[in-house]
């Protein structure tokens, strides 16, 4: 077995679109991945706590296949850009402070989603 965590921030006024996005892609495109074992995501409780995705493979070469994949693309795309200049970003806009969280320390998180591969 080999486990992969990610950690995602995502703004709160953000988080109901990409839970939304992130369901549709793990329900769209993980079964299309070989030696995926299982693939969740946990919602944070707290506040500027990151989400997590946790994603179980037979093997690091399903891994490493994975991130090679049509799926992992399709999965990783940007979604459309902003329609109006209102939306866009401004060049002469402060860049993101700083990430000063601590990387010990207890995360709580909420179980949003849970894939699992069905067994043949």
């Amino acid at each position: 077995m080999y486990i992969v965590t990610n950690r995602i921030d995502v703004p709160a006024e953000r988080a109901e679109a990409f839970e939304e996005r992130f369901i549709g892609n793990m329900r769209n495109n993980l079964p299309k991945v070989a030696g995926l074992s299982r693939a969740t995501l946990d919602r944070p409780v707290n506040e500027n706590t990151p989400y997590k995705v946790t994603m179980e493979f037979e093997a690091e070469s399903d891994f490493e296949a994975w991130k090679s994949s049509e799926a992992f693309r399709a999965s990783h795309a940007r979604p459309a850009a902003p329609a109006s200049a209102a939306e866009k970003p401004q060049a002469d806009a402060e860049p993101p402070a700083a990430d000063t969280r601590s990387v010990t320390g207890v995360e709580l998180h909420v179980r949003v989603e849970t894939y699992t591969a069905a067994r043949g």
